[in-house]
């Protein structure tokens, strides 16, 4: 992706949007609301089909709240939300988002992510969205929504795709769903974990002929063809980013149109979170602090090479950090106490609990995880130029925080992997009273 044409096409694409806005608001004063509404939808051409797909909000709502006032002028057929509406999967998080997309006045449709499964909450998606699996036609094309929140695909869904793609007539057939087959960045593996399962799949969409597959999981955004194939990935609709600005690490929605020209899918920018990123409060169960980094830099630091497995048993993240003590940065705000529970929450909705003792580390804990410190310098980088501070980080004595050593100094034993616990862009640090 050349970063330069996809600009220019968003300011082609902008001042389209700028004329039809005037359009619109000029009938709405003409003759009223209901009756422009009514003209605008005749207008429109049966084999005609424009929608916006998005994916990876992750509780920031001011992305979708951007999507949502802009579809509600220029109405596109429908919304589509590939996945990660939440961060953690909590019921509350299902609520908020939900509430702003019940705001838009177009269809909205989802998909199920691997952050919504989180805490129990695949019931929760199911109560307030319905099914993740499921197919439809609009307009001269077929949508297969098929679920890989697991970073697998069972069986029976992996039959009914084909089956549900092999019975479709329509002109274009659209697929989406969450993670994408192939992460495409080079030797990085965000893509589907069952590498036998994503070549399958694979394989059934240019078997059966697919014209596009949109996926979020990956954070950026990215446009390619594979064996005749186009994959989308639109994973920036609030989630930190995983790329450079000129490698597709925009926040964005695609806008898909169908007309007598064809097909056209084009990326629309969003406005950045705006998140102090070098700025931390921590709050206590009386008195909050709020501080830069320049406050930080006041305070006692320590240094130390680090590095954390990831759930794949890769190894991420090695360097060394510099940094000031979880521990010191609480004392300012009154300590914790042993029944007491530290969360870290990121700009991007993210959230980690931590106890006492990965806090305070007793000898058994402080020679497996080591001191637990936040992090705002990263191999002689500081925050702002290092893109994923603040960051929590474990220095043990070994330098390698494995997935087992996450286990073993977590209260519950159930992490999913030590770079879970590396919460990045950290926002706020609060103490919850046991």
């Amino acid at each position: 992706m050349h970063i330069d044409r996809m600009k220019g096409s968003q300011r082609n694409f902008m001042e389209r949007q700028r004329v039809a806005l005037v359009l619109s608001i000029t009938i709405i004063l003409l003759v009223g609301t209901t009756s422009a509404i009514f003209f605008l939808g005749m207008l429109k051409d049966d084999s005609a089909l424009n929608f916006y797909v998005f994916g990876d909000s992750q509780g920031y709502q001011g992305g979708l709240e951007q999507i949502v006032e802009t579809a509600n002028i220029l109405r596109p057929d429908f919304l589509f939300h590939c996945g990660d509406l939440t961060s953690l999967g909590y019921e509350d998080q299902y609520q908020e988002v939900k509430s702003v997309l019940d705001q838009s006045v177009v269809p909205v449709y989802t998909t199920i992510g691997n952050h919504d499964l989180k805490s129990d909450g695949g019931k929760y998606y199911l109560e307030y969205f319905g099914s993740s699996s499921y197919s439809f036609n609009r307009g001269p094309a077929h949508f297969s929504i098929f679920n890989t929140s697991s970073g697998d695909v069972s069986e029976p869904e992996l039959n009914w795709l084909a089956q549900d793609l092999s019975a479709a007539e329509s002109e274009y057939k659209f697929v989406f769903t969450h993670i994408p087959p192939l992460d495409p960045r080079p030797e990085r593996d965000h893509g589907l974990v069952n590498a036998t399962t994503a070549s399958r799949l694979m394989t059934l969409f240019e078997e059966q002929e697919v014209d596009v597959v949109f996926t979020g999981h990956v954070h950026m955004y990215n446009d390619s063809v594979i064996n005749g194939v186009r994959y989308v990935i639109t994973g920036g609709a609030g989630a930190s980013l995983y790329a450079d600005e000129d490698e597709g690490g925009i926040y964005h929605y695609m806008n898909v149109t169908i007309n007598d020209s064809g097909l056209l899918i084009e990326p629309v920018l969003l406005e950045d979170p705006s998140i102090p990123r070098d700025t931390v409060i921590i709050r206590g169960s009386e008195e909050d602090a709020t501080l830069s980094l320049k406050d930080l830099l006041e305070l006692p630091s320590i240094e130390g090479f680090s590095s954390f497995e990831n759930q794949l048993n890769n190894w991420r993240g090695q360097g060394v950090y510099v940094g000031a003590l979880v521990s010191t940065l609480i004392e300012l705000v009154g300590g914790m106490s042993i029944y007491d529970t530290l969360v870290v929450r990121s700009f991007d909705g993210y959230v980690q609990n931590f106890s006492y003792y990965n806090v305070y580390p007793n000898a058994t804990w402080l020679y497996i995880q080591g001191p637990m410190i936040l992090a705002y310098e990263y191999n002689d980088t500081q925050v702002l130029e290092w893109d994923d501070g603040m960051r929590i980080v474990m220095l043990p004595p070994d330098g390698a925080y494995s997935n087992e050593d996450a286990n073993q100094t977590t209260e519950t034993g159930d992490v999913v992997s030590a770079g879970s616990r590396w919460v990045r862009f950290v926002s706020i640090i609060e103490v919850i009273p046991g």
